[in-house]
């Protein structure tokens, strides 16, 4: 019995093994992030060199380790992050007892939580580890840019979540799983994949249009708060449109067969495509209103309404970052605020472990032996996925 088990869970972890949430680690996520280096750079003394970008979209990209994913949700109106929630035919309860399964024994944590929780970050050892902000500040000041920037790169990878309607809804939107779970996912980031570091180049074009990177905010932890409350506020995500859960956005007029909402500007755009149907029912005609966010094949218009808001504030926030990066390691330098301690497990902790481990033990030894060795079978299977497709790649 327990051996089927073990093999069922196998099989149920392969599609996880790639990242299922956010924007694309690919094509994205970097592309975004040269962005913002390149929009830092354009009001900056202190410039950010080539070799030194490349560390930091790395950064953005491992970020990405599964399961890190997980923890890269927020939401700003009912603080809280990843539930499992909107996950197609799956109840909530099961994508929890999978999570906890599969990806990790730990609990999803906030991304805002996350950015600091250095003991958390410290269990995904096999995954990355500790990449928290004080992490970057500590190994800059320690003389170690590489490693600095580097971790730096985890940091802005989720303040870029941070802008995605679907991390800071609750929307769960695993699109490699739309066969199994009978949910598309997220059309805001799929529609977002065809950018690359090669065709996005819009920084020059937000400088001519009067944006500045955001130095109004003097704290990491607020800088990521807004970019949620941004997203959250002011757009959808598909599978949040109607709902109770939350009061915004606002449909203020239809015309055109697309509902408008409006910006923080007060200018209205696309908010959602309305789709008029008639059905039967009971043996009568009648007419319903669909809306929704996914789009005619090729005539999107609510998605580069989206893109055209969430990128300006994706850029100009992350540049922000970088700036309060350095402001961060000035004030320390010069004696403003005390340098950042880094987490170490003390006896205390090791003793908790053990605790928790001959607890486990006596009915599920097998997950007791997982927690304590802090391995997630998906993360384990990933990293398997990546060294067969480096490979293949070395083959061809």
């Amino acid at each position: 019995m327990k051996s089927k088990i073990i093999i069922f869970a196998f099989l149920a972890a392969l599609p996880f093994a790639a990242p299922v949430f956010g924007y694309s680690e690919s094509s994205t996520h970097p592309a975004l992030t040269d962005e913002i280096v390149d929009f830092y750079n354009l009001f900056s003394d202190k410039k950010i060199t080539d070799e030194e970008k490349e560390w930091i979209v790395r950064g953005v990209i491992d970020e990405d380790t599964p399961p890190r994913w997980i923890n890269h949700f927020y939401d700003p109106v009912n603080k809280e992050g990843w539930k499992g929630e909107k996950t197609g035919v799956w109840p909530e309860f099961l994508v929890r007892y999978l999570s906890g399964v599969l990806l990790s024994s730990n609990s999803p944590d906030s991304s805002l939580d996350w950015l600091h929780n250095q003991e958390l970050q410290s269990k995904y050892a096999r995954y990355q580890g500790n990449r928290t902000w004080e992490r970057a500040v500590y190994e800059y000041l320690n003389g170690n840019k590489k490693e600095a920037y580097y971790t730096l790169g985890f940091i802005l990878h989720l303040m870029e979540d941070a802008t995605v309607p679907d991390h800071t809804r609750n929307d769960t939107h695993a699109h490699e799983l739309r066969k199994i779970t009978g949910d598309y996912g997220s059309p805001y980031e799929e529609f977002n994949k065809k950018y690359t570091r090669d065709t996005l180049n819009i920084a020059e074009e937000l400088k001519q249009k009067g944006n500045k990177p955001n130095n109004e905010i003097s704290s990491i932890d607020r800088f990521l708060v807004s970019l949620a409350e941004y997203s959250n506020k002011y757009f959808f995500s598909k599978d949040t449109i109607g709902g109770s859960k939350y009061e915004y956005p606002e449909i203020v007029s239809e015309k055109n067969g697309f509902g408008y909402g409006k910006d923080e500007n007060g200018e209205e755009f696309e908010l959602v495509r309305v789709v008029n149907k008639t059905i039967k029912d009971n043996n009568e005609f009648r007419k319903i209103q669909i809306l929704t966010l996914i789009e005619e094949k090729n005539k999107e218009v609510v998605m580069p309404a989206y893109s055209t808001r969430l990128f300006r504030k994706a850029i100009t926030g992350g540049a922000g970052v970088i700036a309060l990066f350095f402001r961060e390691i000035e004030a320390v330098e010069r004696g403003e605020k005390d340098p950042p301690r880094m987490y170490k497990k003390g006896a205390i902790g090791y003793l908790k472990d053990a605790g928790k481990f001959l607890a486990l033990s006596a009915y599920n030894p097998i997950s007791a032996a997982l927690e304590l060795g802090g391995i997630s079978v998906v993360g384990e299977l990933s990293k398997i996925v990546k060294s067969d497709e480096g490979k293949s790649g070395e083959a061809s």
